[in-house]
């Protein structure tokens, strides 16, 4: 299974974080809903609300547990339909329910009202994982029937003492509590369904990079592995009659060899470079998921910078962040001074091996590990150099590359790596 990247994963977490204020604004919207109820309760002046009032605020704590209880069930119930799974009821929807039901026989009686007793219905009914041609005609539906209820109990407000109007602003807030739930409810699911569209096209975008990868080495190895064959099978046939001739089909064989080796690396090469700004943005964001605040510099003309060298560096010192910083902030600089290439990556952590006491500005050296030393070799070969110190308030690491540097390569004559970690 393929790592998923750090975009996607903010992503992901984007959509929860969606989920969880969508929740909050279903819960906020009944508890208005509720404390409605509470007040008509105590201010009717058909009720006693010595006995009523605390049965319809018991009433009103139980519709909001059993929302709480079927939101909490709501989204892993989507989210197994949405994988074509199959979804039972569980615990807590059951619970839920149960508690929906408390709630609709206490409000009726507390409120004294058949209208307390829809809006609960007609909740639970917005709140269940509909599928999307079912659900907006069960809101539909319910909201009818709870309007239907408040225009009749409506009709009986005059024999009760109560102004005809009284009920039109709570009415018409208790007639959009089903609605604004499933609209709520369905738009989280429209993100929800973004987000797996775009992690669909990013699978097949990975796909189809394979495939052409897997069609530039076919026809790459294909073509020297025939040539290669047919060299060889000549070479044979002419080693008895004309061995200097065979000796010419070997080393011809030998020489597609070595193109076929070249051609692999250039083409491993091509696959594995990644632009430097994209470096830079991947690390950014690798050090915000770990909970750093993240500023990043990068200065005019720097979109030319060499990212084999730059590239593996960047990711080494995000490396080194992650494995000894112990603080929480983080700035990532690439910069150009004059014929030099600078990058610096600072963090504000004390805990890399510095002797400097917080608060001092003596600047100290640190002790290299072998992520720091991986990198001294890396920038050796291209005539350049690496800087790491301690000043009691942060750690900086600090690159210095020429402009126009040697091409780093390793014994192989792939793109050589930074294996080791700080």
């Amino acid at each position: 299974m393929s790592t998923p990247r750090i975009g996607e994963i903010a992503l992901a977490r984007g959509v929860t974080a969606t989920w969880w204020y969508t929740a909050v604004g279903v819960l906020v919207f009944v508890g208005f809903t509720i404390s409605f109820w509470v007040l008509w309760t105590w201010a009717a002046p058909n009720l006693d609300a010595t006995w009523r009032l605390p049965v319809t605020v018991a009433g009103g704590l139980a519709w909001l547990a059993s929302a709480m209880l079927l939101l909490l069930d709501y989204r892993p119930s989507v989210l197994a339909v949405r994988d074509g799974e199959a979804h039972r009821p569980s615990s807590l929807h059951l619970l839920g329910l149960g508690l929906a039901a408390v709630s609709a026989a206490l409000l009726g009686v507390g409120a004294a009202s058949f209208v307390a007793v829809a809006a609960v219905i007609a909740f639970v009914l917005s709140v269940r994982p509909w599928t999307p041609g079912v659900r907006w005609r069960v809101v539909v539906g319910a909201t009818i029937a709870v309007a239907v209820v408040i225009f009749f109990e409506a009709r009986t407000f005059g024999e009760q003492g109560i102004p005809g109007n009284a009920f039109a602003a709570p009415g018409l807030f208790i007639l959009m509590t089903p609605s604004m739930t499933a609209f709520s409810l369905w738009w989280w699911e429209i993100v929800l369904e973004l987000d797996r569209a775009r992690a669909a096209e990013s699978q097949l975008a990975a796909t189809r990079e394979r495939l052409r990868l897997a069609n530039d080495v076919h026809d790459l190895q294909g073509h020297h592995l025939q040539v290669i064959a047919l060299q060889l099978e000549l070479a044979e046939r002419l080693i008895t009659k004309d061995p200097a001739a065979a000796a010419e089909q070997i080393r011809a064989a030998q020489g597609a060899v070595n193109e076929a080796r070249a051609g692999t690396r250039a083409l491993a090469t091509s696959f594995r470079g990644v632009p430097l700004p994209d470096e830079l943005e991947n690390a950014a964001d690798l050090l915000r998921a770990a909970g750093h605040d993240v500023r990043m510099h990068v200065g005019a003309g720097t979109a030319s910078a060499p990212a084999d060298v730059l590239g593996p560096i960047v990711r080494e010192s995000v490396t080194n962040v992650l494995k000894h910083g112990d603080g929480n902030r983080a700035r990532i600089e690439l910069t150009r001074d004059g014929d030099v290439w600078v990058y610096r990556m600072v963090n504000d952590a004390a805990g890399h091996g510095g002797s400097a006491a917080a608060g001092d500005a003596a600047r100290t050296d640190v002790a290299w590990g072998s992520g720091l030393t991986g990198m001294g070799e890396r920038l050796e070969i291209s005539g350049g150099e690496v800087e790491a110190w301690n000043d009691g308030t942060s750690f900086t690491v600090q690159v210095r590359l020429p402009v126009g540097h040697a091409p780093v390569t390793g014994a192989s004559g792939l793109p050589a790596t930074t294996g080791e970690q700080a």
